[in-house]
């Protein structure tokens, strides 16, 4: 192999990047659809950067007690309304499973295509796609029978949370006492890291293995619960466990109050940095505990993977995410269980909705698939390892 061959391999490789991304469109169509995608995330980073040029006037009051009240009401097993909690909890998940994620097998056929049954050889053109598609509309109305789940689907995911929630929020509670280095430094991963990290390779995932459309509905999902959340925290401040741990319940709440970095502060002396404490002094939302976002982002993350992997290890990999943020975030005195809960809700609310669009975007890959059109039934990492022996690792049904 030549020096000049060296070189080019590097350029031809990134070239096919660009080329299975842009996949049919243009360069300006690629950059329009993923600000599309992502509006609503972006819009609601503006939101919360920008919040404190709101003016103190504006402002509602600051809820001190609310939640932690609220909290005890809910989760305290010594009073008899938590255990009408977990009742009204465990309803909830039954109602979902009931009218938005059962699957009744004698009325529906669930999807069975394998990349071994419906191999991709030809790359129609899109005219000659939709000439089929109007062609063949009969027949894909008798295709509404069957339902199209990604290869090892697990949707009763948000169904098992919110039943379970009650339970494993008040286990994690328990042992948010005791404090160590290792886990200051353990929850700090968790709760910094890991929050930031988690949807990034998410949507990294979801854009390279997976079907077409899932990483857009990723973007509106996360986006659309965090503008909620932001709308929540500015329409009804609630004070942090840490406020009411260094003030006490009584104290009153104003917003020319800094942000605190709680825990976190230990994190810091850990380390020997100041970062932790002074980014959380700077934030712009300083009593935006409910709901945690920090939940909310964890869960959707979640809720999404399970969908779409077909394999258990990243399932159980992201449940146990979900559940160590809930820890983090109680452990470093940032949220309360209630927090928590509500910002799962807020998450699994959101993906419901978005669920029937899911099972479009997979019935529409399916289709592609099985008429052989590769540019509309593949993944990008399918493309981009187009006709090589890696092509079958990007495939969602080989």
């Amino acid at each position: 192999m030549t020096p000049t061959t060296l070189i080019k391999l590097p350029l031809q490789f990134v070239v096919r990047i660009v080329q299975s991304g842009i996949n049919r469109r243009t360069i300006f169509g690629l950059f329009f659809n993923f600000w599309l995608n992502f509006s609503l995330v972006f819009i609601w980073l503006l939101m919360f950067k920008n919040a404190g040029i709101v003016p103190d006037s504006w402002r509602p009051r600051i809820h001190v007690r609310f939640a932690q009240n609220l909290d005890r009401f809910m989760f305290d097993v010594h009073q008899v309304s938590s255990w009408v909690s977990l009742g009204l909890l465990v309803s909830t998940a039954f109602l979902l499973w009931t009218y938005f994620y059962y699957f009744d097998e004698t009325k529906y056929v669930r999807n069975t295509l394998s990349s071994s049954n419906s191999p991709i050889y030809d790359d129609y053109d899109d005219d000659e796609v939709q000439i089929e598609m109007s062609a063949n509309k009969q027949s894909l109305q008798v295709q509404k029978q069957t339902v199209y789940f990604p290869v090892g689907c697990f949707r009763a995911t948000p169904v098992v949370l919110v039943a379970a929630s009650w339970f494993l929020l008040n286990i994690e509670h328990s042992f948010i006492n005791n404090f160590a280095t290792y886990k200051d430094l353990i929850a700090w991963f968790s709760y910094v890291l890991l929050h930031f990290l988690s949807p990034l390779f998410t949507a990294i995932w979801l854009y390279v293995f997976q079907t077409p459309g899932a990483l857009k509905y990723f973007g509106l999902c996360l986006g659309f619960q965090n503008i909620c959340g932001v709308c929540t925290h500015m329409l009804f401040p609630n004070a942090p466990p840490w406020f009411i741990h260094l003030h006490g319940e009584d104290a009153a709440a104003d917003y020319s109050m800094q942000g605190y970095a709680a825990g976190l502060t230990r994190v810091d002396v850990a380390l020997g940095t100041h970062l932790n404490s002074n980014g959380f002094h700077k934030s712009p939302i300083v009593f935006g505990a409910l709901p945690s976002l920090h939940s909310a982002m964890a869960v959707q993350a979640c809720l999404f993977i399970t969908y779409y992997s077909r394999w258990l290890t990243p399932k159980f990999a992201m449940l146990a995410f979900v559940n160590l943020q809930w820890w983090a975030t109680m452990y470093l005195d940032h949220h309360w269980r209630l927090d928590l809960v509500i910002g799962l809700l807020y998450a699994v609310t959101v993906f419901t909705v978005v669920q029937p669009k899911l099972k479009r975007k997979e019935r529409e890959f399916v289709v592609a698939r099985s008429r052989g059109n590769f540019g509309s039934g593949s993944t990008m990492g399918m493309r981009v390892f187009r006709n090589t022996f890696a092509q079958d690792f990007f495939d969602p049904y080989s």
